[in-house]
């Protein structure tokens, strides 16, 4: 059920509640005011009736002053005199004042109460006459209870019916920020970041538009980048790919034409039985072979360093470097690597930022130098690549590489930072990774330290 129709329903049920209990306190008011009044009526006619029978005076007129008696109660609205005979049938009788609204049957039943009836004997010489007999009647009482009560739950039904359309167009207006609310949302979860809603009204509601809003802007910022990233991603790959593709047509090609080459000769030369140059071809083809097996090692190092890592985070460096130092010979590698072993998640984490830092220095800085570092600093893993050159500056930080190496430090609950070299000549690319109380095999070494010039 809808929020605003569960408040109408709670706020109807409410004043039905009130309703109920007014309707018993009238219940209650009116049976009171009607025994009252009927208590009051009859003791008055009691009164009035002792006092007349004891004037009749014995003579002919007895039996006419009885029946002037009997009539003076005509249209009494509460009281009904009779004059029953000896054998006790009515003789006659006042004539009651009919009500204007009759009530209904239930309600004369409800608050009607117990009969109250008194019977008074005539003076002797009457006694052949019979008795006077008066009763009380409450359907005129009960009649203006009844009018009352039609009256107030008029003026109770009205005033419920005035608060409730007040209720339900002052909450139509209350929670239409709220229904908007829920429509972004929907939005929202179809996909559509763009959704906002308007920060009026309490200022309790407002602080959740304005967390929604927040919370809408942030996923919309979340999908574009993740759409810049996939376009990068997409980008990196080719020119991976490209690459590979380039390294391989011009490593392993000539050396797979010269092997070729060579083979095709060899039938040749063994027809013609010169055995030294048979024997010449066969090592070309085996160096050949070497070379290609040595550049095929260089790729899938890079592909897959995770064999590379088990043998430890400082092979798998001196690998990397070997392979960036045998396509870029001019450029001048500086290694500082703790041989210490970590754990399996923090070494590749560290490999890979080894990894990607030194591949954007060399295709985007063009640099002289290249610094890779990895320092235990008490409880911290230091992680440094720098360089001399001119390409990522510390204000470049959209870039696919550096958005997966922040993922992959964040995972360890690391920092990273990029800043520029103090001269202003390269970049300084730092991280620090936090390290469990005891690492992996507990033992430690001196670093090493190597230059590949």
């Amino acid at each position: 059920m809808p929020l605003r129709r569960r408040i109408l329903a709670l706020i109807a049920l409410v004043l039905a509640l009130c309703l109920i209990a007014g309707g018993a306190l009238s219940y209650w008011n009116g049976l009171r005011k009607v025994d009252i009044e009927m208590s009051s009526a009859i003791d008055v006619a009691s009164s009035a009736v002792s006092d007349a029978l004891s004037t009749i005076a014995s003579g002919g007129d007895a039996r006419s002053q009885v029946l002037r008696l009997l009539s003076s109660f005509d249209g009494d609205r509460h009281i009904k005199v009779r004059l029953v005979s000896p054998d006790g049938k009515s003789v006659q009788g006042s004539h009651l004042l009919q009500p204007v609204d009759p009530p209904p049957h239930w309600l004369y039943w409800l608050l009607s109460g117990k009969p109250r009836e008194r019977t008074f004997d005539l003076p002797a010489d009457l006694g052949q006459m019979g008795t006077i007999t008066i009763a009380a009647d409450s359907h005129n009482e009960v009649s203006e209870v009844w009018e009352d009560l039609k009256l107030k739950f008029a003026i109770v039904g009205s005033f419920c019916a005035i608060v409730f359309g007040l209720i339900y167009a002052s909450l139509g207006r209350a929670l239409r920020p709220l229904e908007q609310l829920s429509s972004a949302l929907d939005r929202v979860g179809e996909g559509d970041y763009t959704a906002h809603v308007s920060e009026d009204g309490p200022d309790d509601l407002k602080r959740i538009y304005r967390a929604f809003n927040r919370m809408a802007e942030q996923l919309q910022d979340s999908e574009q980048r993740n759409q810049r990233l996939n376009e990068q991603l997409s980008t990196v790959q080719e020119e991976e790919r490209s690459e590979i593709a380039r390294d391989l047509h011009d490593e392993i090609g000539p050396f797979l034409f010269a092997a070729d080459v060579d083979a095709q000769a060899i039938p040749s030369l063994v027809s013609r039985q010169a055995s030294e140059e048979v024997v010449d071809r066969s090592k070309a083809i085996r160096q050949s072979v070497q070379h290609m097996q040595v550049h095929l090692r260089g790729v899938l190092s890079r592909l897959r360093p995770a064999h590379l890592i088990d043998q430890g985070l400082a092979i798998a460096v001196e690998q990397l470097v070997a392979f960036w130092k045998a396509r870029r010979p001019q450029i001048d590698f500086q290694m500082d690597i703790e041989d210490e072993r970590f754990s399996t998640a923090i070494e590749e984490v560290a490999f890979r930022i080894l990894q990607e830092g030194t591949s954007n220095a060399v295709r985007h800085g063009q640099p002289h130098t290249i610094g890779l570092t990895t320092r235990r600093t008490g409880e911290v893993l230091r992680i440094v690549v720098s360089d001399d050159g001119s390409g990522i500056t510390a204000k470049t930080t959209r870039g696919f590489g550096l958005a997966g190496m922040r993922e992959r430090v964040a995972s360890l609950d690391g920092r990273l930072s990029i800043s520029d070299q103090e001269n202003g000549q390269g970049v300084m690319l730092i991280v620090e990774i936090p390290l469990p109380a005891t690492n992996g095999s507990g033992n430690k070494h001196e670093p090493i330290t190597t230059s590949a010039a």
